[in-house]
């Protein structure tokens, strides 16, 4: 799969800022486009290390060139700034996401967790590895939608560098596990990443 991943970051005031994200994925079988989302979200530093999120997406899902359903999908969001250690700085993600698909009155309950660690810059360049886990458990089980349990395990590997001022880009390679009830998947992501920070 090929996923390309715009995000802006824009101050709102000392201790709060907004965070709008666009995406684009396309499928692993080749055949076109597989979703397109938009998602923005309002972030409140409550200390040195830690930040609280609100926010909402919208997602449109396509199957052989041709649209074939929406999920919206608000989530609540705790940031953790962890600390330095083996050469870098790492973090904390915790997300629980309700996911309302069209076609369906229920509501899906997802929780995510993500450690990431970012190097330092190699050798004399500004390109510094990034690396990170998640985890994501379904909390609950819908009719016709999701079982309760593990949804999928993630693993990302890349590289991020600044362009031009307040702007950066990232190259990954990201591992993605889900199992099922008959045979798991194991599916191999390619990520473009594009950061403006104002």
């Amino acid at each position: 799969q090929l996923w390309i991943l715009p995000t802006a970051k824009i101050p709102l005031a000392e201790n709060m800022s907004a965070i709008a994200e666009g995406g684009v994925r396309y499928s692993e079988s080749a055949d076109g486009l597989a979703q397109i989302f938009a998602r923005g979200s309002v972030q409140v530093k409550f200390s040195d290390n830690m930040s609280f999120a609100l926010g909402y997406g919208h997602f449109q899902n396509y199957q052989t060139h041709r649209r074939s359903g929406t999920e919206e999908r608000p989530f609540q969001q705790l940031n953790w700034a962890m600390g330095k250690a083996l050469g870098g700085d790492w973090s904390s993600r915790t997300r629980l996401e309700e996911r309302m698909f069209s076609g369906s009155h229920q509501v899906d309950v997802r929780l995510r967790e993500r450690i990431s660690f970012r190097g330092a810059p190699i050798g004399s360049s500004n390109i510094r590895p990034d690396f990170s886990g998640e985890f994501l458990f379904n909390l609950n089980r819908t009719t016709g939608g999701q079982s309760s349990g593990i949804n999928s395990v993630r693993g990302k590997a890349g590289l991020s560098a600044p362009i031009a001022e307040h702007l950066d880009i990232s190259l990954s390679y990201m591992g993605l596990y889900v199992p099922r009830t008959g045979e798991d998947r194991m599916l191999h992501v390619a990520l473009t990443g594009m950061t403006y920070s104002f």
